[in-house]
């Protein structure tokens, strides 16, 4: 009888080891996992917390595993049972309600929530591997442990009642706050001006946020009343990108004129002390305008370069001030608005073919009414064709290639070499992915166009051989690809169009 319970013990305490092991690593990995659920995207949030949350499962029960095994294989007094096997369910309840308020660690209480998941198990492992260890027995009293490491255990799992009413009074203030700021904004008039919206800007409350940036981009006279701030130098820069301005004359000059006092009113004085965090938000709000507008072809080199020598004087790294430095490249001058307007009315002259064609299909935002306006504009360019050639040859990576081939017979390009090279890449690239029909699988030839696309290859085919391209190897590949589907009139009128045009050898 005494070598099974001496066996049972050697199993206990071997069992015991490891999972107090496997809990005080599980206990380390996950404090620290908690100590940051929301440094994330919502999507990368909600992962992290998921991941925790079955974290802690696991580690409950490894932690009643490890009880049981002490209260069965190892010396622990009858109270200490008892304390033990009530306190560790009080503790697993109290780890997930601070988990749950470790999920918002930026309201009260905070991270102080992380001491019931770092301490509580802690604490379980340590009693159970004072049952389990004779030497620990033997320096430690039962009574010492007992109130030491089990009182400890209580204290820590009542903590959590202090905490949650914690949360609840900051709950509460934060509704109130709620409730006022969006007093505030029902009492606005719609017409108010934009210098009275931008408060809500900064209310912190995510739905007041938004109400307000959609009065201000319903807001009429928002391009009147920015050029005004700027001019007095009220306009929050960082909000340059975001209310759907124009970058008119005065727009740009106001905010060169603007970024330049700003600068100047921020240059260190004699004896102060650098600290870029002093104007980091300022310095960065003036960062995302200098892209904006450069973007946009406002001249604004020298402001770009005061403002770097302004991050530079109060220490900031050349990662702080890199995306100023970029922004004044030359390649970057005009790039959006050359590049991709996000509005018709930007539309000029110097505006590349792609983003003609983009508003003229309906890929941004436009009124198809404007379509045959927009194709005449895109005619209109003289280096249409040049663009069309650079838009061909980004290949795959052009995900609206598809455009280009759509509009091709209408845009009287020039038949270059290089035009008919693309162009033909272009089209036998889609010839060759579409899919052939089979004896088992036969298809109707309607279906052909269908799963060719909204490019249609096949009528740009006809365009491109019948202007001087030498298109014969994409012809016999578009007639293998018409004989695979059933005939029809249409097909044998498509097969035959696509004969004719087909040089000699």
């Amino acid at each position: 009888m005494t070598t099974s319970l001496l066996r049972i013990s050697n199993a206990a305490f071997v069992a015991g080891l490891l999972l107090a092991l496997a809990c005080l690593l599980f206990t380390f990995v996950l404090t620290a996992g908690m100590s940051d659920l929301t440094g994330s995207d919502p999507a990368g949030n909600g992962m992290a917390q998921g991941f925790t949350a079955f974290g802690l499962i696991l580690l409950c029960l490894l932690l009643a595993a490890l009880v049981l095994t002490a209260v069965l294989g190892g010396a622990m007094p009858t109270s200490g049972r008892i304390a033990i096997l009530l306190l560790a369910p009080a503790a697993f309840v109290a780890i997930f309600m601070a988990f749950d308020l470790l999920t918002k660690p930026r309201v009260s209480p905070g991270l102080w929530a992380l001491t019931i998941p770092g301490a509580a198990p802690t604490l379980i492992v340590a009693y159970c591997l004072w049952a389990l260890i004779a030497a620990l027995r033997a320096r430690v009293p039962a009574r010492v442990a007992g109130f030491g490491l089990l009182g400890a255990l209580g204290l820590i799992c009542t903590a959590i009642f202090p905490l949650e009413s914690m949360r609840g009074h900051a709950d509460a203030a934060l509704a109130a706050r709620v409730a006022a700021w969006e007093a505030k904004l029902a009492a606005m008039p719609d017409d108010a001006h934009l210098s009275q919206w931008i408060p809500f800007l900064k209310s912190a409350v995510y739905q007041v946020e938004q109400a307000a940036r959609a009065k201000i981009l319903a807001l009429p006279t928002r391009q009147r009343d920015a050029e005004a701030m700027l001019e007095r130098d009220e306009f929050p820069f960082r909000e340059l990108s975001r209310f759907d301005l124009d970058p008119t004359p005065a727009l740009c000059q106001n905010a060169q004129t603007s970024l330049s006092r700003r600068a100047a009113a921020l240059a260190l004085k004699p004896g102060e002390k650098p600290d870029f965090n002093r104007i980091a938000d300022e310095f960065f709000g003036a960062r995302d305008a200098i892209q904006w507008l450069i973007g946009f072809a406002c001249a604004i080199d020298a402001q770009a370069l005061a403002w770097e020598a302004l991050g530079r004087s109060y220490g900031a790294s050349d990662i702080q001030v890199s995306d100023v430095v970029e922004a004044s490249d030359p390649k970057n001058f005009g790039w959006t608005l050359y590049n991709s307007p996000p509005k018709v009315s930007m539309l000029t002259p110097k505006t590349k073919l792609r983003a003609w064609l983009n508003f003229a299909y309906g890929l941004t935002n436009s009124d198809p009414a404007d379509r045959p306006r927009l194709l005449a504009g895109a005619h209109a360019l003289d280096h249409r064709t040049a663009d069309a050639v650079a838009w061909l040859k980004e290949g795959y990576t052009a995900s609206d290639r598809f455009v280009l081939l759509h509009f091709l017979p209408q845009l009287d390009l020039d038949t270059t070499p290089a035009l008919c090279v693309a162009a033909l890449s272009a089209v036998g690239e889609d010839l060759a992915a579409v899919y052939r029909p089979t004896a088992d699988n036969p298809l109707p030839f309607s279906e052909l166009g269908e799963r060719l696309g909204a490019g249609e290859p096949l009528v740009a085919l006809k365009w491109l051989a019948g202007h001087g391209c030498d298109a014969n190897a994409q012809l016999s590949a578009a007639e293998e690809v018409i004989a695979a589907y059933q005939p029809s009139p249409a097909r044998e009128t498509m097969a035959a169009a696509l004969a004719k045009l087909k040089r000699g050898p």
